[in-house]
């Protein structure tokens, strides 16, 4: 029998993998998306290049943060990990990391068949119809499977931490299963064990695995525990809240450690409170249902046009919603006896759901959050259609066969739908091109996608005008997608010289965030371009108000003094930029520019050769050179480098410089007839000035 079992599971497994390959065939060359940036393709921490056991412990605290810096704390380890040894084997190729997503995916869906299977054979369902069992989990497992709404877990790459998760948690269920049904002392002690494993590797894939010992309780419950006399109803309830208590503990102090609360801190960055979010959530777990069973590709999206509940009644669907919840609830408690199968599917839907539609600040949507919740969604639909099927076989009706082709047509179909989602992933243009048309009214498509037409395809009318949409819609997070939308729309006015459009639309934005430090930094070289040098600086001494070391605004604020002759202070400024080696070479240039402009030419000389010796002798270094040593009267420098000039810059470059000095606005303007008339000499045979000089 365990011999026949054994074959039959195998033949499930090339099935499985037969059916998962050619449903997502077309998202191995799908490309990176959203978190994939920050979490893979910029986290240092990930890019393993030799297999030392340094480099794999760096992995495991890979978390990634605003500034780039690493943290000391774990971060979904065993996941990250996984990234790592993708990185190494072929670094940003995405075909790697799509292979490992699938096979996940594949042994996601084969141990959801086995689990099924071993639930039949429980207390709770021995008194349920031979046959049924192998038909129900196949079928089960299968609907599970290909539909399209598992493409964002497994084409969505850095999402392969949730589906790490839902793998190792369904083992963990699948070994409890068989510790339950075994016998003698070993066996179990050894499925027991591979249960906490299993449990311990979910948690290091992804947190909301955190909910694993309540659905093992679940189990215990609905498929192995006698609930005739009501005492054990109240032991096993008293258990459960226990147990949600002491996780709910035990996962503050993991995660959050020293501020449990820090976590709340979060609604500061929504546009909804906590009371809001647990008020949507009923909207959005009946939506995330209708999705599973309806799940056409024109309802998917990375993004969804949610509105959060301002009240019970606002909007009207909000109650209605949550009475919808608790009716479900309550009907599956009701059912734990008679219908244990469809109480089981549920509860787990719900208790799944509990960690990331509850109380932590995220995002309302997202559709890969129901890859776990919904492994057990479709037993009660394949145990219906066995039940239907088996009423018209034993009627010998016309309908039987018309039931076997209409299965057919559904899985070819969830097969279908999936292969055309996974179209939309195809590349970032695609995908949000795709959540633009679903979702409207959403700050995020337009953002995205306006910054791929701008930094990707260079089409920056299109971008402008994605960008202005933007700013009228909804946003997932306070002020981040609109100040995206109106930096980068001041870089485009600041690139084609509009620069009182950029200044408009960055002094919006600033007022905004007061401390933004690249909205800041822009807005002060915006006033520089238009040679506002007040407005300039007093930008810049915003920022060093807060951040009086960063480099890179000490040396702006140290050119700008230097355009308004405030050379000491510009030169303090400067030198604070080059302690923080801010592009030397420039800094030193400056420094050289400020003290040729207090007349201090000796100085300047110094720095100038700093520079030159720092960056190579170009030509810009070698003019400043040899205006300084005109200045100095040193006919022996002036000889020596006017003659470098001449080797190293082509006379078509030694003319645009000329050009360059040749403006009013450029520091060596005045000396510009002697600085032309010294690199001319050198020159044999002399060629003709051009008439502008």
């Amino acid at each position: 029998m365990r011999q026949s079992s054994a074959v039959n599971s195998l033949r499930v497994f090339w099935l499985l993998f037969i059916l998962i390959l050619v449903t997502y065939a077309n998202s191995f060359t799908a490309g990176w998306h959203l978190d994939d940036f920050d979490n893979i393709l910029r986290n240092d921490a990930l890019h393993i290049r030799q297999l030392t056991p340094r480099a794999l412990e760096a992995t495991l605290f890979a978390e990634p943060t605003a500034d780039g810096s690493s943290k000391s704390t774990l971060y979904r380890p065993l996941a990250c990990l996984t990234f790592g040894l993708n990185w190494y084997a072929g670094q940003s190729n995405v075909f790697g990391y799509h292979l490992v997503n699938a096979g996940i995916h594949l042994l996601t869906a084969f141990f959801l068949f086995i689990s099924i299977l071993s639930l039949y054979r429980t207390p709770g369902m021995q008194k349920r119809p031979d046959g049924e069992a192998c038909f129900v989990a196949l079928l089960a497992t299968v609907l599970w499977a290909v539909n399209p709404i598992q493409t964002q877990a497994v084409t969505y790459i850095v999402q392969r931490m949730a589906s790490m998760a839902a793998m190792f948690f369904i083992m963990g269920v699948f070994c409890y299963l068989m510790a339950r049904q075994s016998s003698g002392k070993i066996r179990p002690a050894a499925y027991f064990s591979g249960a906490v494993g299993a449990f311990l590797c979910a948690l290091a894939s992804k947190e909301n695995a955190i909910a694993f010992p309540l659905a093992l309780i679940l189990l215990e419950v609905i498929f192995f525990q006698d609930f005739t006399e009501k005492k054990n109803k109240r032991i096993w309830l008293g258990v459960f809240v226990a147990a949600a208590v002491a996780l709910m503990v035990a996962g503050t102090l993991l995660f959050l450690r020293d501020e449990p609360l820090k976590i709340l801190n979060g609604y500061q960055l929504r546009p909804f409170t906590l009371w809001q979010r647990l008020m949507t959530e009923p909207r959005v777990l009946c939506f995330y249902l209708s999705q599973l069973f309806y799940p056409v590709p024109t309802r998917l999206s990375i993004e969804h046009d949610i509105i959060y509940s301002a009240s019970l009644i606002r909007p009207w669907t909000t109650l209605p919603a949550i009475l919808a919840v608790f009716f479900i609830v309550g009907l599956a408690c009701r059912q734990m006896q008679k219908r244990p199968m469809l109480s089981f599917a549920i509860l787990f839907f719900f208790l799944n759901h509990a960690v990331e539609s509850s109380v932590l600040p995220l995002e309302l949507i997202f559709e890969h959050r129901n890859y776990l919740p919904s492994m057990f969604v479709f037993v009660p639909v394949a145990i219906g259609l066995q039940r239907v099927l088996n009423f018209y076989r034993a009627k010998q009706s016309v309908l039987y066969p018309v039931l076997i082709v209409f299965i057919i047509l559904l899985v070819t179909g969830l097969g279908w739908g999936t292969h055309v989602r996974n179209m939309a992933w195809a590349t970032p243009k695609s995908l949000w091109e795709d959540a633009l048309k679903k979702a409207p009214g959403s700050m995020r498509p337009y953002t995205t996608l306006a910054t791929i037409y701008f930094d990707k395809i260079g089409d920056h009318q299109t971008a402008l005008k994605l960008y202005r949409q933007a700013l009228g819609k909804i946003s997932s997070r306070k002020n981040d997608y609109a100040l995206v939308a109106m930096q980068n729309m001041g870089r485009i006015y600041y690139g084609g010289k509009r620069y009182d459009k950029a200044i408009k639309i960055w002094s919006e934005a600033v007022k905004q965030v007061q401390n933004h430090r690249l909205l800041r930094s822009s807005l002060a070289q915006a006033y520089a371009a238009t040679r506002d040098w007040a407005k300039a600086i007093a930008e810049l001494d915003h920022l060093l108000a807060k951040w009086p070391d960063y480099p890179e605004y000490n040396y702006l604020k140290g050119i700008f003094l230097i355009k308004v002759q405030r050379f000491d202070n510009a030169i303090f400024y400067l030198r604070k930029a080059l302690k923080g080696k801010y592009a030397p070479s420039k800094t030193m240039a400056n420094i050289g520019i400020a003290y040729y402009r207090k007349q201090d030419f000796r100085k300047a000389e110094r720095f100038f050769k700093w520079s030159a010796a720092n960056a190579g002798k170009t030509p810009e270094y070698l003019l400043w050179l040899l205006a300084v040593n005109l200045k100095m009267n040193d006919k022996k420098d002036v000889d020596y480098y006017s003659e470098a000039l001449v080797r190293v810059a082509s006379v078509s470059d030694l003319y645009s410089w000329f050009d360059q000095i040749s403006k009013p606005d450029y520091y060596l303007y005045a000396d510009k007839n002697r600085i032309i008339s010294a690199v001319m000499e050198k020159f044999p045979p002399k060629p003709e000035m051009p008439a502008s000089f």
